[in-house]
């Protein structure tokens, strides 16, 4: 019996560690994050930035497309929706990891790359679900407001902005669209949600939502802002109920 007891409480011991450690890391790298996004100019990311969504424009239409089927399978099929939408979850993540190591931009890198692992972990644990049960009207609102303004960014596109928008905003592929589609779309989980997963998506949401208003010029990102805090909050205060 003892020895059943030593064992639980070892156990109870790892546990606990891996968590401190885990919320340790991501917290290093959000600080990293910060620090490396004032390493260049604000000249400098806004000339990478429209750059990338000049030259991958196609392929910003193509994943729109994408993730549009699979929105409609998700909202449409409930025995499939979890499925459509972690899919949407790791497209967006690993899309933009992939583009982000084709125009070198470090930071994009790290976080858009430590998303993928968080969600595909989340996943595999079955702690990331969506059955809409528990979904109410502001978080409706909410999610429909990140999902807008993901497919249709005002912003890094050609004129005429509002049509080049709708088409070419760059999903999966810039920070912002991507981060707020992937809150709207955390917003919509089942929950208990993911504490770790929500509260890094959304505390880089809200981060680079303040950055581009204010250094970039990207007022659009009010949308980022209100995504982000949305979901953190209702993430932590699901968690304290």
């Amino acid at each position: 019996m003892t020895s059943i007891l030593e064992t639980e409480t070892k156990s109870d011991r790892n546990y606990k560690l891996g968590i401190i450690l885990s919320w340790s890391l991501l917290g290093l790298v959000y600080v990293l994050i910060i620090i490396m996004t004032f390493m260049k100019t604000p000249e400098e990311i806004t000339n990478t930035l429209t750059t990338i969504s000049s030259q991958l424009k196609y392929y910003f239409l193509a994943v729109h497309i994408v993730i549009l089927l699979l929105l409609g399978t998700g909202f449409i099929w409930k025995k499939f929706r979890t499925q459509s939408f972690f899919t949407i979850l790791i497209l967006l993540a690993i899309s933009s990891t992939v583009v982000s190591s084709i125009y070198v931009v470090i930071p994009n890198i790290i976080f858009f790359g430590t998303i993928s692992v968080i969600i595909l972990i989340s996943y595999l644990t079955k702690k990331l679900e969506f059955d809409f049960k528990n979904v109410n009207i502001m978080d409706w609102i909410m999610s429909c407001l990140g999902l807008l303004f993901g497919f249709w960014y005002l912003h890094w596109v050609e004129d005429p902005i509002a049509l080049n928008a709708l088409l070419y905003s760059p999903l999966g592929g810039v920070n912002c669209p991507t981060l707020v589609m992937l809150s709207a779309l955390l917003i919509l989980s089942k929950k208990p949600k993911p504490i770790m997963m929500t509260t890094f998506v959304g505390a880089l949401t809200i981060y680079f939502g303040f950055f581009g208003m204010i250094m970039l010029g990207a007022y659009v990102d009010i949308a980022l802002i209100l995504c982000g805090m949305y979901l953190v909050g209702k993430s932590w205060f699901e968690k304290i109920k």
